[in-house]
């Protein structure tokens, strides 16, 4: 039945008498009339046409009400509205493809093509099949079987939806707290533990006060720094590479390196639409200006490498399908965060770069293969298993001087590259090697050939080790002790030298236990010039007792640094030592310093139990008598002490 006049008011018929019962009732209501028998039978009589009569009346009294009986969603300013609505998808769609013809499992926006997380993905795909065992498991437990009351409170489903995405692990605020708490707790019963029994600093120093070394880890994870500090310790080296040199004074043949997966950081799409030639083609084309071929080389994204938890630590994005016809993201660097769309972005910017309409050479690495603009032999240089650029960038480079090039121009803002280069300047014996570093007013040619010069060829070889030991992308930086420090203790302190070369081709474990004690010396006078000491357990007690230091500004002990040089010699001897080979042998990361969780690659820090697990002093025992043949404490001979159940008053 009809509501009123207007369109689409039809109720059904159980409401339309819940709904008079209502007007019946009034604003009072019918509360007492049950009790009263003879009051309910006249109200039943009398309430419909009294309120019959009241709805007259009111209709009577108030303002004629408009004609217009159409539905309010037929009216002209909705109407207005949904045509916009309309028109703001078809253009979307126009720019950014058809999304119904999205054949992936990705969960996406249709209108900004947005990839949802891949928890919250599953939970939509998994959640029909999650409600019905729920259902069942409810039904057998409390229904059929009755195992459980029906009246139990239904235990909630934290699923990862679209409100709740998965939560983020603790601040480092709160784990800064918590280590400080663990410190002083470890302190406390170190004092109590020290009016009974005799201390032995000498073992107490051999272990780390936490789990993980604070002068290797920040908050659990690998400690960063900066690297380009490295940089000004070269430019004191070779002062006139602080001037910009115009590539058109430098003579063809002439080679340009472009390592584009860094350099997307700098070429921002400002006023493009779409991810296409409008704001990549100009740049590359500026760079062909005064060379004769071009390679340009991209990262590989692989998810179980030691990279992967360096790239983590640089911030959260949001996914999104790369297309020809996708549009660009507002915020970019938070879109190159993420893995997937540098991946998808790369491949199809490697094929837009070959298109350019050039006669000059042009190659760019395609995942394991390359691309060129005109058919050449690339069997040199495909197919090749590295992961970064890096590294890929000189392969291309001794592809190309067999080619006939000895003049190279390497763009790029990414330190290592920078310590490769000066490497294989060496190595190579090339004419020129110019490095195109920084961007803005920091924008520089480095002259890597003249580096290497005056660095000489020892120190050429043992330059990677030197950067991987004191700090890069898969290696700690020391708490406190930059590339700067580093650079002065190697200035003063030589011997190191020969380590550092022996470490940067391929070492054994073996070698690494070799060539430790230099080693030691050398992170010890990065802590403090003026120590003696050979061995760092001994200098991290020296520096405590005698000079101050906190804990937290003690160099590592042998056994975490052990472990700390054997991922640097990873690094250095296996992953930069192998950059001119296509498919690199790589040794499982478990015997480097590396293990494998759940989550990925994570640092082994040390091989020692953390102090409060470590210590005799800090045993203590459970016995709520008198201590007997199983107890730890009595094992240890150790006296009780104020941390005993027995509060130390043990006769035993």
């Amino acid at each position: 039945m009809k509501k009123s006049r207007h369109a689409f008011s039809a109720i059904a018929i159980d409401h339309a008498h819940e709904q008079n019962n209502a007007s019946v009732k009034g604003d009072g209501g019918a509360v007492g009339l049950t009790e009263n028998p003879s009051a309910l039978r006249r109200w039943m009589v009398s309430g419909p046409e009294m309120a019959r009569l009241i709805g007259e009346f009111e209709s009577s009294m108030t303002e004629k009400q408009d004609s217009d009986c159409r539905h309010h969603e037929q009216k002209k300013h909705t109407q207005s509205a949904f045509a916009r609505d309309v028109k703001a998808l078809s253009v979307a769609m126009e720019d950014m493809g058809n999304p119904f013809t999205e054949d992936s499992n990705d969960l996406l926006v249709l209108d900004s093509r947005n990839i949802a997380d891949a928890a919250v993905a599953d939970t939509m795909q998994q959640i029909e099949q999650i409600g019905l065992e729920q259902y069942e498991a409810y039904v057998d437990e409390r229904l059929v079987n009755q195992r459980t009351p029906i009246s139990d409170t239904i235990k909630r489903n934290n699923l990862h939806l679209f409100s709740r995405p998965p939560v983020k692990g603790n601040s480092s605020k709160q784990q800064q707290i918590s280590s400080l708490k663990n410190n002083c707790s470890l302190f406390s019963r170190l004092y109590i533990a020290s009016q009974v029994r005799d201390g032995d600093l000498c073992e107490f120093f051999q272990h780390e006060n936490q789990p993980c070394p604070p002068s290797l880890s920040q908050m659990g994870v690998l400690r960063g720094g900066t690297k380009s500090d490295l940089l000004t310790c070269l430019k004191i080296l070779y002062l006139s590479m602080s001037l910009i040199v115009p590539l058109e004074k430098l003579h063809a043949p002439f080679l340009m390196l472009l390592q584009l997966s860094t350099c997307c950081h700098l070429v921002l799409p400002k006023h493009s639409r779409t991810t296409q030639l409008t704001f990549f083609l100009p740049y590359i084309t500026s760079q062909l200006q005064y060379v004769t071929r071009l390679d340009i080389v991209w990262d590989e994204y692989i998810s179980d490498s030691l990279k992967a938890g360096a790239r983590s630590k640089r911030g959260k994005g949001v996914r999104r399908r790369v297309e020809p016809s996708s549009a660009v993201p507002g915020n970019w660097s938070a879109f190159l965060r993420i893995a997937d769309n540098k991946s998808e972005l790369f491949s199809y910017l490697a094929t837009v770069a070959v298109s350019i309409d050039t006669s000059k050479q042009v190659i760019s690495t395609h995942h394991v293969n390359v691309i060129c603009k005109n058919q050449q032999d690339t069997s040199s240089l495909a197919p090749c298993t590295h992961e970064e650029a890096d590294t890929r960038m000189f392969l291309h480079l001794e592809d190309a001087m067999r080619d006939g090039h000895n003049k190279v121009s390497i763009r790029t803002v990414d330190t290592d590259v920078v310590v490769l280069a000066v490497t294989s300047a060496q190595r190579l014996n090339l004419a020129e090697l110019w490095i195109a570093f920084g961007v803005g007013k920091n924008f520089r040619f480095f002259a890597a050939h003249e580096i290497a010069a005056v660095l000489g060829p020892e120190k050429c070889i043992a330059l990677p080790m030197f950067h991987a030991f004191t700090g890069c992308d898969t290696v700690s930086f020391f708490g406190g002790k930059g590339k700067k420090t580093a650079w002065d203790t190697w200035k003063t302190y030589n011997e190191v030298t020969p380590a550092f070369s022996a470490l940067a081709a391929r070492p054994t474990l073996q070698t690494i236990q070799e060539w430790i004690g230099p080693l030691e010396r050398f992170v010890i006078l990065m802590y403090d010039r003026s120590s003696s000491q050979e061995c760092v357990n001994e200098a991290r007690k020296q520096l405590f007792t005698q000079k101050g230091r906190e804990m937290e500004c003690l160099p590592p002990t042998q056994a975490a640094l052990t472990q700390h040089i054997k991922r640097a010699a990873y690094q250095a001897g296996y992953c930069w030592s192998q950059m001119v080979i296509k498919v690199p042998e790589l040794p499982s990361p478990n015997e480097w310093g590396w293990k494998k969780t759940d989550d990925g690659w994570e640092a082994h820090w040390t091989t020692l139990p953390e102090a409060a697990q470590a210590c005799r002093e800090l045993i203590k025992c459970s016995c709520k008598k008198s201590c007997r043949g199983r107890c730890k404490r009595k094992k240890a001979a150790l006296p009780c002490t104020s941390l005993c159940f027995c509060g130390g008053n043990c006769t035993d």
